[in-house]
């Protein structure tokens, strides 16, 4: 009934746009359109923006910043027209999103692009398909949830709405997604780097990709670099795998209080020349669990927690955890997705992270009839995934976090919980999964964090 009365209440709302003869598409949109699942990353033209990472000329990057159009009816209509160059004509271009602060669909020139329940899990969205050379217009409307529950223990975003929004574009022969790792030999003698990366062929026929990878360690010193080519099909996708000796310096393990990192380049060649470079800092060693133990490099943590949501900038986010770290504390508990320089600098600064997916309901937690809680509701096994998803794909290349959580302390558990500890377990067979409701139930590793 709740999503029926939302349509009706959309219809209205539109009928009233309509009337005004507004210029935007501003409508919620009737289906669901999922997100684009990997890591969060934006590239740069050169490599000078990209170790400084500041988009400062880079062509392939647009500011998204709609302004207010009007309320009507509980809804928030936002609406940019964005300029698209030739150069992207042979591109997919996607829409990044953070801080709407609300449930949100986004149209592209009238067809539906993007629409999501959750305010909290940063987002990439394909735009490709119903994109067009110079003038394309871009509505966004702000709605109340479909799926309130899921956000009811939730804190809310002091961020201003539409803070870190983006419009980035990637030739169709790229890398699309990548996953690092730089961990000690089976005798803990040497270290060895772990590099996927997954290209995309977005073409309609063969093509030979040319990406290129250069790693210095935390002194600064090159350690390895190669380009390497991959063959792609017509339309899919295909992963690089690299494996590779750094060297005995054990001394550079990455844990708290020890924040050495490895700063790494990814870039494609096209033609011979550079293009699309993709920085990375990545912290050596090995995150796990035994019994109720996390492990940071095969040895117990000792966790000091405290929870901990990034407010304002990043410069305010790294003057107030950096005190955190003299006050003992070495692991933060957000309640929900963070934005990304909150995981950078949590690398930077050697603090621990237990990543928690935006799962907060409150409601009923102890009712284990089906639909007595929101985590046993099948109907929302969708919903629960795909903010796990958004959780784990965003950010598994970041040394910082050491386990990630499901759901809140007052989530109840049932079938979407098993279901999304499941999953999760079946992409990351690392670092522990945390079901802090589970009541000893078999969906967690780790019955609490200390």
């Amino acid at each position: 009934m709740k999503h029926i009365s939302l349509l009706l209440l959309a219809a209205l709302a539109w009928s009233a746009v309509a009337a005004q003869q507004t210029s935007f598409d501003e409508q919620p949109m009737p289906t669901d359109v999922r997100r684009i699942h990997r890591t969060e990353f934006s590239p740069f033209d050169t490599r000078q923006e990209a170790l400084t990472g500041k988009h400062a000329t880079t062509a392939e990057h647009i500011v998204f910043a709609p302004p207010h159009r009007r309320t009507v009816a509980q809804m928030e209509f936002f609406g940019q027209y964005v300029e698209i160059p030739s150069a992207w004509i042979d591109n997919n271009t996607y829409l990044h999103l953070e801080n709407l602060h609300s449930a949100y669909g986004v149209s592209l020139n009238g067809v539906t692009v993007a629409m999501s329940n959750d305010p909290h899990t940063p987002a990439d969205y394909l735009l490709t398909p119903h994109l067009r050379q110079g003038t394309n217009r871009i509505s966004v409307v702000l709605y109340p949830s479909r799926t309130p529950a899921l956000d009811a223990g939730s804190p809310t975003s002091s961020r201003p709405r539409f803070d870190g929004c983006y419009i980035t574009s990637q030739r169709r022969l790229s890398i699309f997604d990548y996953d690092v790792r730089i961990t000690p030999d089976e005798k803990g003698e040497t270290l060895r780097l772990s590099l996927d990366v997954i290209a995309e062929n977005d073409f309609n026929g063969d093509e030979t990709i040319a990406i290129g990878y250069d790693i210095y360690d935390p002194a600064g010193k090159l350690v390895d670099y190669a380009v390497r080519e991959l063959s792609l099909a017509p339309r899919s996708r295909d992963t690089l795998h690299v494996s590779t000796n750094l060297g005995a310096e054990m001394r550079y393990l990455w844990q708290s209080g020890k924040p050495s990192l490895y700063r790494m380049m990814l870039y494609t060649k096209r033609n011979g020349k550079p293009r699309e470079y993709i920085p990375l800092r990545v912290g050596a060693g090995t995150n796990s669990f035994s019994g109720s133990q996390i492990l940071r490099n095969g040895k117990p943590v000792a966790i000091k927690s405290i929870k901990y949501n990034a407010l304002g900038s990043r410069k305010e986010a790294a003057t107030a955890i950096a005190a955190l770290r003299k006050q003992g504390y070495n692991t933060l508990l957000p309640d929900v997705p963070q934005p990304k320089w909150f995981y950078e600098v949590c690398d930077e600064l050697g603090m621990y992270v237990v990543e928690h997916c935006a799962i907060n309901p409150t409601a009923e937690s102890t009712n284990r009839t089906v639909g007595g809680t929101p985590s046993n509701n099948p109907s929302l096994a969708d919903e629960y995934l795909d903010r796990v998803r958004g959780a784990y794909y965003r950010t598994r290349n970041h040394s910082c976090i050491i386990a990630y959580s499901l759901a809140g302390p007052a989530a109840g558990n049932g079938y979407c919980l098993y279901k999304a500890y499941e999953w999760l377990k079946s992409v990351e067979r690392e670092r522990a999964v945390i079901c802090l409701s589970a009541d000893g139930e078999w969906n967690t590793d780790i019955d609490k964090i200390e």
